[in-house]
């Protein structure tokens, strides 16, 4: 094949790839509504916990971990509940007339404000009744809170619901879309070059998606927490916005799976010979070193997430070693090459 040839086997591959993804993001979009819940789902929960820990720690009870208390803390985590101090008007004094109150038509709009308000002129007679404000009874209510993400802009549910869609898509149509893409590589490959494909392919899926399952069901809920116990004891309130939350979700678990590609990543470099088995048992502690660093620089900006992949990485880097030491050699890349001895 000619030069020109070679580039419209390549555009032709390319626009049935595109073609594919279009398809797969008709479907994604049918199921986008539901993917967003369930990704709000982790952070939810890490609220409800945080909400249910601070309540019960303002309380007094000091071990959290106490089985007499789990009850209760599961009760206020089942049903989203919240503590909090109310002074109730006295029954003599609630005299106020029903055109006294009037309703706010931007309380949908803005959760902090309130549905209905007091007029001022009859808040201010109330006022005036009231007997001393330090003989007032405080009581203690539970209010039901399910804290959300939100949207500044009009257009932001729109384009995250169009970007989950187009992420389903993919994921949906990535089998048809990687046969097209493959099908004008593996017709420049020789034949035992196409079977280390077809050899370490499974292989490297397998590697992402440990990295991205365990992102998103294990370590995520360690990461909210510690963000948002961070972020109490700032007296910091969290009032999570929906783009950085679903763009927070979605970086963590792809940081992850290409992370886990770290023994693939060292099995290539020996087997093309930039490295060889007994360096990288020699050379473990810097590695560990760069794994952290690495960690850091693939995760959100908290010590937990960096911990959560450096860890697994660890035993991944050892893995890589027992592969590079346990798997033959083949032929290499060419026509007549063989691994380098």
């Amino acid at each position: 094949m000619t030069f020109g040839e070679h580039l419209e086997e390549l555009r032709s591959s390319l626009v049935k790839a595109i073609m594919w993804l279009g398809v797969g993001l008709c479907v994604g979009l049918f199921f986008a509504n539901d993917v967003i819940r369930f990704i709000q789902a982790p952070l939810q929960g890490a609220i409800q916990q945080f909400n249910a820990d601070r309540d019960l720690t303002s309380l007094g009870y000091s071990d959290l971990d106490d089985p007499e208390i789990q009850p209760l803390r599961e009760f206020l985590m089942r049903n989203a509940l919240v503590w909090e101090t109310i002074y109730e008007i006295p029954e003599e004094l609630q005299t106020l007339a029903p055109d006294a109150i009037e309703s706010n038509l931007d309380a949908t709009d803005t959760p902090d404000v309130p549905a209905v308000t007091v007029k001022p002129y009859a808040m201010k007679e109330l006022l005036q009744q009231l007997p001393d404000p330090t003989a007032l009874q405080p009581k203690i209510q539970l209010r039901e809170s399910k804290t959300s993400v939100s949207s500044l802009k009009i257009e932001e549910p729109f384009m995250i619901w169009v970007k989950a869609g187009l992420i389903v898509g993919a994921v949906l149509a990535s089998p048809m879309i990687l046969y097209h893409l493959w099908s004008f590589v593996a017709s420049g490959l020789h034949a035992h070059e196409r079977r280390y494909v077809y050899l370490y392919m499974p292989i490297s899926v397998i590697l992402f998606s440990s990295g991205v399952v365990l992102a998103f069901f294990l370590v995520l809920h360690y990461v909210l927490t510690f963000l948002l116990a961070f972020n109490g004891s700032m007296d910091v309130a969290v009032e999570p916005r929906l783009t950085y939350y679903v763009n927070f979700v979605l970086m963590l678990p792809l940081g992850f799976g290409i992370a886990f590609q770290l023994p693939l990543v060292m099995l290539f470099l020996q087997r093309i010979g930039l490295f060889e088995t007994e360096a990288y048992i020699q050379s473990w502690k810097v590695a560990v070193l760069v794994i952290f660093v690495m960690s850091m620089l693939l995760t959100p900006a908290d010590v937990t997430s960096m911990v959560a992949l450096a860890v697994p990485l660890m035993f991944l880097y050892f893995l890589g070693i027992l592969m590079c030491k346990f798997i033959p050699r083949g032929r290499g890349l060419g026509s007549a090459a063989y691994d380098p001895a």
